[in-house]
């Protein structure tokens, strides 16, 4: 269990650090504009979503066996139970650049061009298995679009090694948001379907010349 949590630490680590200086610490205010003596603050509110990177039965985070991902510690997000017994395709859950590829093929690192970071966990300890049910599409620093093809897993040999398959999708700078919301509850979804909502409150301070 420790070789796993140091292992998955090393993964969120590596993708952390690439990412440590990109996005700034958000300022959460009331929607429209609030005039002070000197400056004008004016926010904005943005709209997105993740989609399933597979398909197959959704589950709350706080449900999957892994206490270090259901104590939500990693950030917020969502876990999924694959449909396919056997080889899974694993697809892209938006846009962006991928920060992190496993060597072993059980993660992924995605900073979407707008600054949100995604990572896609592949099963539970499954690094243990040093790759032999993954295959790996993309590398690392490589520009994917939402659905693009990153690699594939055999859950029928995940399982067969005594390991759980659920795989886990987090936004791992979650406070960078003001809500994060499931789309799809308890439900079967399909590759490629909406998962998760995320709304971002942006802040802009305009400075104003005294009258």
């Amino acid at each position: 269990m420790w070789y796993t949590i140091v292992s998955l630490g090393t993964v969120v680590a590596a993708f952390v650090a690439t990412n440590a200086f990109a996005i700034p610490k958000e300022v959460l205010t009331p929607d429209g504009d609030v005039e002070t003596a000197n400056a004008v603050i004016s926010s904005t509110v943005s709209d997105n979503k993740i989609y399933a990177p597979v398909g197959g039965e959704t589950v709350a985070l706080d449900q999957v066996s892994d206490p270090v991902f259901a104590s939500g510690m990693m950030g917020e997000g969502m876990a999924i139970k694959p449909a396919e017994p056997g080889i899974n395709k694993v697809y892209a859950p938006q846009a962006g650049t991928l920060s992190v590829v496993a060597d072993t093929g059980h993660a992924y690192g995605l900073t979407t061009d707008d600054g949100m970071e995604i990572l896609v966990q592949l099963g539970i300890d499954t690094v243990n298995l040093k790759g032999a049910p993954f295959t790996v599409a993309v590398k690392a620093g490589q520009h994917v679009n939402k659905g693009d093809l990153l690699g594939t897993f055999d859950q029928a040999a995940i399982k067969k090694a005594g390991l759980d398959a659920t795989t886990i999708v987090l936004i791992t700078n979650s406070k960078s948001y003001a809500r994060i919301e499931p789309v799809a509850a308890d439900t079967t979804v399909q590759a490629g379907a909406d998962l998760l909502a995320v709304q971002r409150e942006d802040v802009k301070v305009e400075s104003v010349e005294p009258a």
